[in-house]
């Protein structure tokens, strides 16, 4: 294998590969890239045996040919290179990467050790990507992040009722991303799926997503890449019906404010827990964090309520984290009980059709 490749095309096809790879593996072949030159036309590959990833690049093949390289030193090397130039050759056992005046060696593996691919899906949906990357950004952060049950240890995609849901849950929240769209499949996609999805997106090309038969696979395909994902198996909790549909209180707040006050608070704890008494009265809203190692905080802000007194208290981590994922100025907080699970939702919910579902916690 002889080519020459654009250094900064090169580089930033194998930032997007790297993420399919494992980083330490018992199977070394899996920390490898499997690189082959055809044609006009550099393909890398790269799996963890849940992720199989091929990418395409234009070069100037010289000499056809494939191999198997570390993606650690490859990706290094090529990143820290100046020229706009390099040159990739074959010499024996050793993969020559010339670019000006550096030049390394790096041992190779066979090819015929790479791991197989399987077959993709046939046929598929248009999805924007800009959708899914939203999807994403929107539902990650509730997804489960300890063992727990496998159905919540990645985020579900399917279509509804003319929208595209887009849903992540730990058992303790659960957000929902429901954009307009259509969806024939039922998709269940890992944690470290989504990062390599998101790697590959862009936002404004059009993808092609299609599911096997068996319901084992799905592939994710731009125009110059294709992704196969190990779908988790498992059937994924009924999550519309643990929606709440009536209130005792609602209150519409200012993202950024609450936010702030959250974040002032949340200086005084460590760790993942952070409690938070929030009480409502009329036209305010008080949060409230006490412990007897790190101190006590209080906030007050402006809110729209008028009613009754309502006081609860949350993870103020999830009510945070939360808030972090709407694109809206203004949200209303719904509550039904002190006991029961609380609503965060969008003011106007067609142009941010995002929605999170917090269980309460004692204080």
């Amino acid at each position: 294998m002889k080519i020459e490749i654009d250094r900064e095309i090169f580089e930033e096809a194998l930032r997007k590969a790297r993420e399919a790879t494992e980083k330490k593996s018992a199977l070394p072949i899996l920390t490898n890239f499997l690189l082959s030159a055809e044609g006009d036309t550099l393909t890398v590959k790269a799996t963890d045996l849940e992720n199989y990833l091929l990418l395409k690049i234009r070069a100037d093949v010289l000499e056809e040919g494939s191999l198997c390289v570390s993606s650690r030193s490859l990706s290094d090397i090529v990143r820290n290179l100046t020229s706009a130039l390099i040159r990739l050759e074959r010499e024996e056992d050793r993969l020559i990467i010339t670019g000006g005046r550096s030049r390394f060696k790096l041992p190779t593996v066979s090819p015929e050790d790479f791991p197989e691919f399987p077959s993709p899906p046939e046929g598929g949906e248009k999805v924007e990507g800009n959708l899914i990357l939203q999807g994403i950004e929107k539902t990650e952060y509730a997804i489960a992040k300890e063992e727990t049950r496998v159905s919540l240890q990645g985020m579900f995609m399917r279509g509804h009722e003319d929208r595209i849901h887009f849903v992540g849950s730990d058992g303790h929240r659960l957000a929902l991303y429901e954009p307009e769209g259509s969806f024939p499949f039922e998709l269940l996609v890992p944690r470290k799926s989504l990062r390599v999805i998101q790697r590959l997106l862009t936002g404004v090309e059009e993808i092609s997503v299609a599911r096997s038969e068996d319901g084992s696979f799905a592939s994710f395909s731009g125009e110059d890449w294709r992704l196969v994902i190990r779908l988790l198996e498992g059937e994924y909790p009924d999550y519309l019906a643990v929606i709440p549909t009536e209130f005792a209180a609602e209150v519409l707040l200012e993202v950024e404010e609450a936010r702030r006050a959250l974040k002032r608070l949340a200086g005084l704890g460590e760790g993942k827990l952070f409690p938070v008494k929030i009480a409502v009265g009329d036209n305010l809203a008080v949060f409230e964090f006490a412990d007897p190692e790190f101190g006590e905080g209080r906030e007050e802000i402006d809110v729209d309520y008028t009613g009754e007194p309502f006081e609860i208290g949350f993870n103020g981590r999830y009510v945070l984290e939360a808030l972090d994922a709407f694109d809206s100025e203004k949200v209303w907080f719904r509550f039904t009980t002190p006991d029961t699970a609380a609503l965060l939702e969008a003011d106007d919910y067609e142009k941010d059709p995002y929605r999170c579902i917090i269980m309460p916690m004692r204080l």
